[in-house]
């Protein structure tokens, strides 16, 4: 069995101080138990309210937690249905002529500028052969 601790604690955090003062709770109960075995002692009311606070503040972030949880479901679908609508208008823009063959010219420069930043001049004289990935939603 543990030892009683009969010294002050004068140096260490806060969470120590209380950890020593709930073994010595701890140590006290088990020493009033033991030695009245049949009388069981009540609560002391000051712990049924703080534990009555803890629970209202665990009740009160669950709630809030719950609320948060919501809106970032609500948050969600809504950039889901925005990223749909940008999809569906850049398809839309790239299913003009004159767009795709402006996408292709900036492509094209693209990958000519990274060649000749490599030092691979000989490829500039090739055909690109790079296509937009459009799906016609007719």
């Amino acid at each position: 069995m543990c030892e009683k601790r009969t010294g002050k604690i004068t140096k260490g955090s806060q969470m120590a101080r209380v950890r020593e003062a709930r073994r010595l709770q701890r140590l006290n109960r088990i020493a009033s138990t033991s030695t009245t075995e049949q009388s069981n002692p009540a609560p002391c009311p000051n712990l049924q309210a703080q534990k009555a606070a803890q629970n209202r503040v665990i009740l009160e972030l669950a709630w809030k937690t719950i609320a948060l949880m919501h809106k970032n479901r609500l948050i969600q679908q809504k950039i889901i249905a925005l990223q749909k609508e940008t999809s569906e208008f850049v398809a839309s823009v790239m299913n003009n002529p004159e767009n795709r063959q402006r996408y292709m010219e900036q492509i094209r420069l693209h990958v000519i500028a990274q060649q000749m930043q490599r030092g691979n001049t000989e490829a500039t004289n090739k055909p690109l052969e790079v296509e937009p990935n459009v799906q016609n939603e007719s």
